[in-house]
C-alpha cells in the first residue's frame, strides 16, 4: 500500500461502505457528498462570517479611498491598519469555497481506480482480474480499471477473486459495484455527440448530467450572492462575471472529460451548497447586525480622527502664515553658494560702469545668476489657506484665523506693489555721464 493509498483510505472506506450498504454507486456518491458537507460545515460557517464582515467594511474602504485620493502608499497603510484594528481577513471567506475542489482530487482517483482504492488490489492483481474476465491486453491505465469494475457481476465475482488471490493478495474485500443509476451507467464518460450509436435513455441521460451539473453550479452562485446580502436594506456586492462562470465551465469540463460519477458528485455538491447557504444565512443574521454596528462605530471614529488631523494641519499652516513664513518653502534651503553674499557688492551685477553721476539707489539691484550654474529659483505665489482650511481654523481658533487673514492680505499687497514698481531704464554707459 503506497502513501497515496494510505491518505485516501478515509474517503475510499466511506464510499465503499455506502456502495455495499445501498448497492448503488450513485446513492453512495450522494451520501459521500452529504457526509463531506456536514464535516466541513463549521469551516464554511467561519468563512461566511469573514465574508459578512468584509461586505460590511467595503463602505469604510471606499471612505479611505476618498480620503487618501491618489496616494496609494498612504491608502495601503490605512487599509492594513483598518484590517488589523477590526480583525478582518480579506481572504478569510474564500478558502472554504476551494475545499470542494480539494475533495475532487481523492474522489477522482477513487472513481478512476476502484479496484485499487476500494478493494485494495495491486496492479498485478488487477491485471490478473482483467485477464480472468476476458480482457487479454488489460493494463491499469486511464479509465480501464473503472471499466473493469463495471464488468464484474455476481456471476464472475468468484473467478475475479481467484485470479486476484493467485497473485498473493487478499481478495476477500472484492465486491460487485452497481454503476446503474436510474438507467445511466455511471462508469461511462458522457459524449457531446450522444446520438452516435443510437439514441437511448442511457446516452441521453449521460449527456444531460454535465448540463444539469453546470446549470446547478450557476444557480448555486446566485444563491450564494443572494444569501451574502443578509440584510434587506443593503444590496449584496455584485460578483465578477468571471467568478460566476468559472464554476459552470469547470462542471462542463469535468462532466464531458471524466466518468459520469463525477457529475453526480458535482450535482449533489451544488444542491447541498445551496441548502447550506440558506442555513448559514439564518444562523448569521445576528452576527451581521453586530458587525454592522461595530463597523459603523469604527467609521465614526475614523471620521473624527481625520477631522482632527485636518484641524492640526490647517492650524500649523495658519500659524506659519501669520508669522510671515511660507510653509511651502520651510523645508527648502536658501538658493545661494555658501559664504557668498550677492548683495554685498554692486560691481559686476549690472551692465553699466560707475560714472560721476552714479547713484547707487537709483535702480534696484538684480542678483546675477550664472547661466551655466544652477537654475534660477522659480518664484511661487505666497502660500494661502484654502476655503476649507479657513473654515476649520475659524471654528477652532478664530484669533489665529484673523492673524493669518491679515498676513495674507499684507502679502498680496506687497506682491502687487512689487509688480507695479515701474519700467526699467538702461543708463548711458559711454563716458560715465548720463545721456
Amino acid at each position: 500500500m503506497d502513501i497515496w493509498q494510505i491518505l485516501m483510505t478515509p474517503f475510499s472506506l466511506l464510499l465503499k461502505l455506502f456502495c455495499q450498504v445501498f448497492d448503488s454507486y450513485g446513492i453512495a456518491l450522494i451520501l459521500f457528498t452529504v457526509v463531506v458537507k456536514i464535516i466541513l460545515f463549521p469551516l464554511q460557517l467561519k468563512g461566511k462570517k469573514s465574508m459578512i464582515k468584509m461586505n460590511v467594511v467595503n463602505a469604510q474602504l471606499q471612505e479611505i479611498q476618498k480620503r487618501c485620493g491618489n496616494d496609494k502608499e498612504r491608502y495601503n497603510q490605512e487599509v492594513q491598519k483598518f484590517y488589523a484594528e477590526n480583525n478582518v481577513n480579506p481572504m478569510g471567506g474564500c478558502g472554504w469555497q476551494l475545499i470542494p475542489m480539494l475533495i475532487l482530487w481523492p474522489l477522482y482517483a477513487i472513481i478512476r481506480r476502484p479496484l485499487k482504492y476500494m478493494m485494495n488490489l495491486t496492479e498485478a492483481a488487477t491485471t490478473a482480474v482483467g485477464k480472468a474476465l476476458g480482457w487479454a491486453d488489460f493494463a491499469p491505465v486511464g479509465y480501464n480499471e473503472l471499466t473493469l469494475g463495471s464488468m464484474m457481476n455476481a456471476g464472475n465475482l468468484g473467478a475475479a477473486k481467484d485470479a486476484a488471490a493467485a497473485t498473493g493478495v487478499a481478495a476477500a474485500g472484492m465486491f460487485v459495484i452497481n454503476f446503474n443509476f436510474f438507467g445511466i451507467d455511471l462508469s461511462r464518460i458522457p459524449q457531446l455527440k450522444f446520438w452516435e450509436g443510437g439514441l437511448s435513455w442511457g446516452s441521453i441521460g449521460l449527456f444531460l448530467l454535465p448540463v444539469i451539473s453546470a446549470l446547478l453550479s450557476l444557480v448555486s452562485m446566485f444563491v450564494t450572492q443572494k444569501t451574502n446580502q443578509m440584510n434587506k436594506d443593503q444590496e449584496a456586492p455584485k460578483m465578477n462575471l468571471s467568478l460566476i462562470l468559472m464554476g459552470p465551465i469547470m462542471s462542463l469540463i469535468i462532466g464531458f472529460g471524466m466518468p459520469a460519477g463525477m457529475c453526480v458528485y458535482w450535482i449533489a455538491n451544488s444542491l447541498l451548497m445551496m441548502v447550506q447557504e440558506v442555513i448559514c444565512g439564518a444562523m448569521l443574521r445576528k452576527d451581521y447586525e453586530a458587525a454592522q454596528k461595530e463597523m459603523a462605530e469604527q467609521a465614526a471614529k475614523a471620521k473624527e480622527a481625520e477631522k482632527e488631523r485636518r484641524r492640526i494641519a490647517a492650524e500649523k499652516k495658519a500659524a506659519a502664515i501669520a508669522a510671515g513664513k511660507d510653509p511651502k518653502k520651510a523645508h527648502q534651503k536658501k538658493a545661494k553658494e555658501p559664504g557668498v553674499d550677492l548683495t554685498a557688492s554692486r560691481e559686476g551685477l549690472r551692465a553699466y560702469a560707475r560714472g560721476r553721476a552714479y547713484d547707487p539707489n537709483r535702480y534696484p539691484v538684480t542678483p546675477y545668476y550664472d547661466p551655466n550654474g544652477p537654475a534660477k529659483p522659480v518664484e511661487e505665489e505666497p502660500a494661502q489657506l484654502t476655503e476649507e482650511e479657513k473654515a476649520i481654523v475659524s471654528e477652532s481658533n478664530p484669533e489665529l484665523a484673523a492673524q493669518a487673514q491679515a498676513a495674507e492680505e499684507k502679502s498680496r499687497e506687497a506682491a502687487a506693489a512689487s509688480e507695479d514698481g515701474g519700467d526699467y531704464e538702461e543708463p548711458y554707459a559711454g563716458d560715465g555721464e548720463e545721456k
